[in-house]
């Protein structure tokens, strides 16, 4: 789980009620649930316009891949690509494959599959270059759909407004004491369109995009890792050569077992 991300969303939800709570002695004036409508089901329903439905419906998967931990252990999986040069090393490729099983990461199984199949070096750069590339670009499709819910609800917070203050000009007329209330009733749509915005829209498309990169970086590290084995780099070099994707903090994490 997320720690940061869980953080962020309790303080600022302090933070916004403690705000609403000490600037004025009527709370209820910030609930207006036509509003809310207008905003959610108006930005739901233009996102389901902008995109193809199996791309909308996407939207959790990706929202929960933004909860996930904070970093991926790259570092582990460095670990486990220097093993397994030296098991190739020393018994062959063909060794590998009572090792496929315990490897939970597809990429990397499938990969390694690969030099178990007698595919050529050229062959398996161009296939893991190729999936890497496809999985950056369609995650980050994904993840454009907030981008887009972020631009459209500040957009339906003012239609929900503008609904508002011509409903309010119509009752002008009869009752003036009403003019108070309701305009603030108006201006609340466009508060729930910039919160929806800036606090749940926006930050989760910046934690996903973050999180694709981090993902696509560990894939570059895999390719790299299995290209190595296949040419039978010495288990020292390929460790030192991968550490270089680690930040410096980390490189003491990296260590050839005995």
């Amino acid at each position: 789980m997320n720690i940061a991300t869980i953080i962020g969303i309790l303080f600022g939800m302090a933070i916004l009620a403690v705000a609403t709570y000490t600037s004025t002695d009527s709370v209820g004036v910030f609930i207006n649930i036509p509003g809310i409508a207008i905003v959610g089901g108006g930005t739901i329903a233009a996102t389901f316009i902008c995109y193809p439905l199996r791309e909308v419906m996407r939207v959790l998967k990706v929202f929960m891949m933004a909860m996930g931990a904070d970093e991926l252990p790259l570092e582990n999986y460095i670990n486990v690509i220097v093993n397994l040069s030296k098991q190739v090393a020393a018994k062959g490729e063909e060794n590998l494959e009572g090792s496929l099983k315990n490897i939970e990461n597809e990429f990397l199984r499938e990969g390694l599959q690969m030099l178990v199949d007698g595919y050529s070096k050229e062959e398996i750069k161009e296939i893991l270059d190729n999936r890497i590339q496809q999985y950056h670009e369609q995650e980050h499709g994904a993840a454009g759909i907030y981008r887009t819910m972020a631009i459209l609800s500040p957009a339906f917070g003012i239609i929900g407004t503008l609904i508002g203050l011509i409903a309010m000009m119509q009752g002008m007329g009869t009752n003036i004491g009403s003019i108070g209330p309701a305009m603030a009733t108006a201006l609340t749509t466009t508060l729930y369109g910039a919160l929806f915005a800036n606090m749940l829209f926006m930050p989760i498309a910046i934690k996903v995009e973050n999180r694709i990169d981090e993902i696509t970086l560990l894939m570059r590290v895999i390719r790299d890792g299995i290209l190595f084995i296949k040419d039978k780099t010495p288990s020292a070099i390929v460790m030192d050569k991968l550490k270089g994707y680690l930040p410096p903090r980390k490189w003491a994490t990296v260590k050839a077992s005995k």
